[in-house]
């Protein structure tokens, strides 16, 4: 087998027909968790088309002696929610498409039609003619194309390389180092050697990969070593995948993959396989005998908090017995959190998050976890300990993943307001009638799931709509979801820091987003199974 050092960079290849079949599907996203945080470059197509939209609907109005408002803002702003929903901003591919390439009229063409769009929107709320319609709309493209012309030097400037932290050895790093198409498009921050011998490799752990990526803020992880045989690469794809950080392959012969599971791309001119999803056969994630009865369930229950001091202790007391692990991962509290954890449970193991946010802290948790059996619990204490078994019973009875349901019977809550009641409907009918599943609350935190799975989670999100992301590419994977009954309770002590608007908005920008970069690597729309804990049951299949 040649390793990728034996091919030449500019080495071209092409893609497999995509085989019909049960696939555990990835998303691609912008980048590493760093790179969650926008920066200017993000944000200037958008106030671009913002202010191409003003200025042409201000000259036509006039022109047509017709008021601005309501035109004004609310046309230029439904502009840029379509563009947004339709992803033609953020992603360096599909930036590039708009200038060429094998698809490269689908995004002028795109552009023409929400162009038409904007104008049409405009003439509902100011009256104008088709005439003037007409003007507004090949206004708006003549300023908006000229506007993208002279900021794209701008633009470039602005685009930060990536960050690649490369697993392989000196001479490959040293190649793509040296190799000036790429230094425009990313830049190689660290080498990390894989491990070699029959030892599991150093980089395949999830907390080692964790590590890596923390320390040289990685935005992609390009494998490229020699020495890895089919089980060791497939252990290194996992590990970084289980974090988050998207995954590049140098091109080599892979037998370990499905065509469906890879997608031929460049970056600078340096060929990559992307790894857009793992590979898996029939019922996913896993098929085979049934090893319930000799299986040992060793649960880790990972719990995230920031200035819980005075809710932790009651949270940790009320934990069942038999766990094999409770895992702290502490927001950088100002209060006493950790020590009222320590001293309430000795044998807590304490992590430190390292950025901010919900999903950074699971992040963080589930990277360090050594069961194979996964809690989510809060720190504030509505969720309650105690139904932990009912989690635990509805894996070991074939599930995949096991989801809190307060509106099933014998679940409730205490916590939840009406509006916070109508906004998890309408999420939860949006997310279903999108992605083809039945869930009945949607935005509930507490689930737990086989360790197994962390690699198809791929967390890449920092803030509270992390159970939503999670729940979705569970589903989207075809994993097996059990709907437990949860009640939910007051919060303890304090107050919740969910904002009911602002995260409502996250979650909803989660769900179109998913549901759009599923349609964009080509996953078909499937029927995933939630159901009842009773009847799942029935039908689980062994796990």
């Amino acid at each position: 087998m040649h390793s990728s050092t034996d091919l030449p960079l500019d080495q071209t290849f092409t893609t497999g027909v995509p085989k019909r079949g049960a696939l555990v599907q990835d998303r691609p996203t912008l980048g590493s968790l760093p790179r969650a945080r926008r920066g200017v470059g993000w944000w200037l197509p958008p106030a671009l088309d913002l202010v191409s939209s003003s200025v042409a609907l201000v000259v036509v109005a006039v022109a047509a002696g017709s008021q601005v408002f309501p035109a004004l803002p609310l046309s230029p702003l439904l502009l840029i929610v379509v563009y947004g929903v339709l992803g033609v901003y953020g992603a360096r591919d599909q930036r590039g498409a708009l200038g060429g390439g094998e698809d490269g009229m689908a995004w002028p063409v795109i552009r023409l039609l929400v162009a038409a769009l904007f104008a049409w929107s405009a003439s509902l709320m100011i009256p104008l003619g088709s005439g003037a319609q007409l003007a507004l709309w090949g206004i708006f493209m003549v300023i908006d194309t000229a506007a993208r012309s002279f900021s794209s030097p701008l633009l470039r400037r602005l685009d930060t390389p990536e960050r690649w932290v490369l697993v392989g050895d000196e001479v490959t790093a040293s190649r793509l180092k040296a190799y000036e198409p790429l230094q425009a498009y990313a830049t190689v921050v660290a080498t990390v050697p894989p491990g070699e011998g029959e030892d599991e490799p150093k980089a395949a752990d999830r907390v080692a990969a964790l590590q890596v990526v923390d320390r040289y803020r990685a935005d992609r992880v390009v494998i490229a070593t020699r020495h890895a045989d089919d089980e060791s690469l497939l252990d290194l794809v996992r590990a970084f995948k289980s974090i988050g950080v998207p995954v590049s392959l140098l091109p080599r012969p892979l037998d370990l993959l499905e065509a469906p599971a890879t997608t031929a791309s460049q970056v600078g001119g340096v060929p990559l396989i992307d790894v857009e999803a793992l590979a898996a056969h029939n019922s996913v994630p896993y098929t085979g005998p049934d090893r319930r009865r000799v299986r040992k369930t060793k649960v880790s229950v990972v719990v995230p908090a920031m200035n819980e001091a005075q809710n932790i202790g009651h949270v940790l007391e009320r934990l069942p017995d038999g766990l094999h692990e409770v895992i702290l991962v502490d927001g950088n509290s100002s209060d006493n959190t950790i020590e009222v954890a320590c001293r309430v449970r000795p044998d807590i193991r304490v992590l430190v998050q390292s950025g901010r946010g919900k999903g950074d802290a699971f992040r963080t948790g589930f990277a360090a976890v050594t069961g194979n059996l996964v809690v989510m619990l809060d720190a504030d204490g509505s969720a309650d300990p105690a139904e932990i078994p009912r989690f635990v019973e509805a894996l070991e009875a074939g599930a995949d993943f096991a989801k809190g349901s307060r509106f099933l019977p014998g679940g409730g809550s205490a916590d939840i307001t009406h509006l916070r009641s109508l906004g998890n409907s309408v999420l939860s009918g949006t997310a279903n009638l999108l992605h083809g599943t039945h869930f009945t609350d949607l935005c509930y935190g507490y689930n737990a799931f086989w360790a197994r799975c962390l690699p198809f989670i791929a967390l890449d999100v920092p803030g509270f709509e992390v159970e939503t992301l999670i729940n979705l590419r569970v589903a989207g994977s075809g994993m097996m979801i059990t709907e437990v009954p949860s009640y939910e309770a007051d919060r303890l002590y304090g107050q919740s820091n969910l904002n009911t608007f602002r995260d409502g908005f996250r979650v909803l920008g989660t769900i179109l987003g998913e549901a759009r970069r599923r349609r964009a690597i080509g996953q078909p729309s499937r029927r995933a199974a939630v159901k009842p804990e009773a009847e799942a049951a029935k039908t689980a299949t062994a796990a």
